[in-house]
């Protein structure tokens, strides 16, 4: 893949999440969180199995793809149901600026596990890239939203397990199909998100998910946000992942918050301040130099 196409599909993964976190947020307005996720993650495994039968005539319905599914217990699992609970206790400009250390903490443990270099180069467009999103979210710092440690913990839990996530995902990609080992992955996810809600709903009845009284307008918006968030997105980010250093596709998550933003703007009515206009600019430039030149 040249070097304009490896870019399309992360700006493509990058455009996916963004936008599927605003009809999240959107979906959100009518339906629980825990039932949410399992309409999404139902809607991408069963988009990806229709495609991947289709394609190769094949189902990961056996221990072999189970096993190699298993960075799907991390991401999409773990990372979205502790997520969640997170954004619950506290304030959402916390959750988002805790989030936006995935890029500096893929890089570290991009060093310490898959042996990348750490540059000076890399460590300072992190944090161009981390100084982009702070200013994306900081209109939301300025509210009087009380932020829960424990909340925040969680938060930055979830983050850890996303990167967890690509380090594994990276390890795989040398020899494994994109498509297959994303559908193998939500599979997974799917399984363990189903049996996690299942036992915290026998404590607490809110844990429990149910589909009945959603309107028409937001099974299209979960079933689409579903596909969109994660069938989508990490089919392309796996692609990536086979021609980009882990280090360097991390750049491209950082462009999530700006594709959420304007998504946010168009569909949801938000306003675009200037700061968050100039933490735009410099998350698209920090990416931007790091596709540029060689980070190694």
């Amino acid at each position: 893949m040249n070097r304009t196409m490896t870019l399309m599909v992360a700006l493509g993964y990058s455009f996916c999440w963004g936008v599927g976190i605003t009809l999240t947020k959107w979906a959100l307005a009518e339906i629980a969180a825990p039932t949410l996720l399992m309409i999404q993650l139902s809607s991408s495994v069963l988009f990806l199995a229709i495609v991947c039968y289709l394609k190769h005539r094949w189902l990961p319905f056996s221990w072999p793809a189970l096993k190699q599914g298993a960075a799907g217990v991390f991401e999409p699992a773990l990372a979205y149901m502790v997520g969640i609970f997170g954004v619950q206790m506290t304030s959402a400009s916390n959750a988002s600026l805790i989030g936006a250390s995935e890029v500096i903490l893929t890089i570290l443990f991009a060093a310490l596990f898959l042996g990348e270099p750490l540059t000076h180069r890399k460590l300072g467009l992190a944090s161009i890239s981390i100084i982009g999103v702070l200013l994306l979210v900081l209109h939301g710092t300025q509210r009087d939203d009380p932020a829960s440690w424990l909340g925040d913990m969680l938060v930055l839990l979830g983050t850890l397990f996303a990167v967890f996530y690509v380090l594994m995902s990276k390890q795989q990609m040398s020899f494994a199909d994109p498509l297959r080992l994303t559908l193998s992955q939500q599979w997974v996810g799917l399984l363990v998100t189903a049996g996690c809600f299942g036992v915290l709903s026998t404590f607490d009845p809110s844990y429990g998910v149910s589909a009945a009284h959603i309107s028409p307008l937001f099974w299209l918006l979960a079933v689409g946000s579903g596909i969109l968030q994660y069938a989508l997105a990490f089919s392309l980010y796996l692609i990536a992942l086979q021609h980009l250093p882990v280090s360097q596709a991390a750049f491209y998550v950082g462009l999530i918050p700006v594709f959420g933003v304007l998504s946010a703007v168009l569909l949801l009515g938000d306003r675009l301040t200037m700061l968050q206009g100039m933490g735009g600019v410099l998350v698209i430039a920090s990416s931007y130099l790091a596709q540029r030149g060689n980070l190694g």
